[in-house]
């Protein structure tokens, strides 16, 4: 494979639904305001963040006030990296630059940024998720399961203890029923 098709490393080593949306967000296929609206998946292309007209890749990455703190660190580890600072940037060429994978996989990762789509409100909202959004739903949960499976399991109190389902009786409960 000729070296400019390669794909990206840490793009390629990070979890699937990660690299799910890196490479959504590089095609412009994200789940943003703009796509979802052309998809007609929702009636505006209104942020569900911070309300601005127009919720666009470039607008997530570098101007919405709910990402405020992450975008400032997103930037820093870009400029450190690259020597560019954002105002030098286009979000494509940021997504494209291999030197910038891990920085924007940090981002992504710190963020609901191409993953979460809430619910529409008032008029246009759906009485049902979609099936699209049930299964997003069980694969977070299950994610979330994993996680705690691990911790679980690495953080443990011992090998092989189990909680009990009945926790034990608080002592001023147990001379209350002695008397």
């Amino acid at each position: 494979m000729p070296k400019s098709q390669r794909p990206d490393g840490a793009v390629a080593g990070s979890t699937m639904r990660l690299a799910s949306r890196y490479y959504h967000l590089n095609t412009g296929h994200a789940r943003t305001g703009q796509h979802l609206h052309w998809a007609k998946g929702r009636p505006t292309a209104q942020c569900w963040w911070c309300h601005c007209p127009t919720q666009t890749r470039d607008h997530l990455f570098m101007m919405c006030l709910e990402w405020k703190m992450h975008q400032k660190v997103l930037w820093a580890e870009v400029q450190k990296e690259t020597g560019r600072w954002k105002s030098r940037w286009k979000i494509r060429d940021l997504l494209a630059d291999k030197r910038c994978g891990q920085v924007v996989l940090d981002f992504l990762t710190s963020t609901d940024v191409g993953r979460l789509v809430p619910p529409l409100d008032g008029d246009g909202a759906r009485g049902q998720a979609s099936e699209w959004e049930l299964q997003e739903r069980r694969e977070e949960e299950e994610e979330q399961e994993a996680e705690a499976e691990e911790l679980g399991a690495a953080g443990g109190s011992g090998a092989g203890e189990e909680r009990p389902l009945i926790p034990p009786t608080p002592s001023f409960l147990a001379s209350a029923d002695e008397e």
